[in-house]
């Protein structure tokens, strides 16, 4: 190996887990980043951790109207209001893009949210959306510190020179007022907020929408509230508008204590993944994947994920085919927030296990 190379390899090296470096992921997933940056779209905005108000043993006993009230869980709060450290330096000469041979370390920055391999980023005065490997900036408009920035997604890539290309910025609040807000990239202009009029159907008080985790799909942006109601927010007369809303309530199957949940496209298709723990919120137990059926609106369990794999950290997640990155297929790769490394659930089993991160699975060739 060359010198150069020890180099690009030692600056790489970080803690198996660590929330305050951006991306959260295995250091063999970054070594495979760092040499293929278009893997880069692939990565999405961390899910929303849930926990159930209730005791879980009370969850299966209940109707679907009665269930328990579910919170959004702050087990990792404190790490996650820590400025983050991007964790990947793409090496020159094996890509097209127009980027010094290390992109700089961007510390002293929040990093809210992740598409298209776009970065949503806050510094102490200002909000921008951040290309890692070209380093260049978009600024979005001053955000209210008094109303909370839950989950924020893109539309689609956003294009300097093709006004065409109107690329929308969505946040979710996690509140009813306003319950969502969004900007046009290409305008320039003020956050739009708007406050939700839908009382939810799973909230048995009959309080408002509140979302808490979201994703675009095919022009439209799928919310889940922190109930697990599903909303379709789509544009309606140049405004986005929530138009229709699921009926069945997305959560576990079974009784648990606490669940991350996870959307991701995959091939044309919207996934939900929920991260279970049964018995102790610092353990995961069970996974639970599902598919959505956009016509009914109903999420359908699914056995397997195929020849994908799933990894999932403390500020991201990651859905690419196993094969490309040298990690096996039809598996779910997951951290937690308590420092104990690498887990992996394979679907074809079930079983959950720790996993060696410098160790992948070394039948699947690694990306050149």
């Amino acid at each position: 190996m060359s010198k150069e190379k020890k180099k690009s390899n030692k600056q790489l090296t970080s803690p198996n887990h660590n929330p305050n470096l951006w991306p959260d992921l295995p250091q063999q997933l970054l070594y495979q980043l760092a040499r293929k940056p278009s893997l880069m779209l692939e990565i999405y905005s961390k899910g929303a951790t849930k926990s159930w108000r209730t005791e879980p043993n009370k969850c299966s006993k209940s109707s679907n109207a009665t269930l328990p009230w579910l919170e959004v869980s702050t087990d990792n709060e404190n790490s996650q209001n820590q400025p983050h450290t991007f964790n990947i330096s793409f090496r020159s000469g094996s890509y097209s893009y127009r980027s010094p041979q290390y992109s700089p370390v961007i510390e002293g920055y929040h990093f809210l949210g992740c598409s298209y391999g776009l970065l949503i980023s806050k510094g102490d005065s200002d909000y921008k959306l951040w290309d890692p490997i070209d380093n260049g900036w978009w600024h979005l408009p001053l955000w209210d510190n008094r109303i909370p920035f839950l989950c924020t997604a893109l539309s689609s890539m956003p294009m300097i020179d093709n006004k065409k290309n109107k690329s929308t910025l969505i946040v979710l609040t996690g509140i009813s007022n306003p319950a969502f807000a969004y900007c046009r990239i290409w305008e320039g202009g003020d956050w739009i907020k708007k406050d939700s009029n839908i009382v939810d159907p799973n909230d048995h008080k009959g309080h408002l929408l509140k979302f808490s985790n979201g994703i675009w799909f095919k022009e439209k942006f799928y919310a889940l509230s922190l109930q697990g109601t599903l909303a379709v927010i789509e544009e309606i007369d140049c405004d986005l508008r929530i138009t229709a809303v699921g009926k069945k309530r997305a959560a576990p199957s079974g009784s648990c204590m606490h669940f991350k949940e996870c959307l991701v496209e995959s091939e044309g298709k919207l996934l939900l993944i929920f991260l279970i723990s049964k018995n102790s919120i610092k353990t995961v137990d069970f996974v639970e994947v599902y598919e959505l059926n956009t016509d009914k609106l109903a999420w359908i369990k699914k056995d397997n994920i195929e020849n994908k794999t799933l990894f999932v950290g403390a500020n991201c997640c990651m859905f690419t085919f196993g094969n490309k990155v040298g990690f096996k297929g039809n598996c779910i790769y997951f951290s937690n927030s308590y420092g104990d490394g690498w887990w992996v659930y394979e679907m074809e089993t079930g079983s959950v296990s720790r996993c060696s991160i410098s160790n992948p699975d070394k039948s699947q060739n690694l990306v050149e």
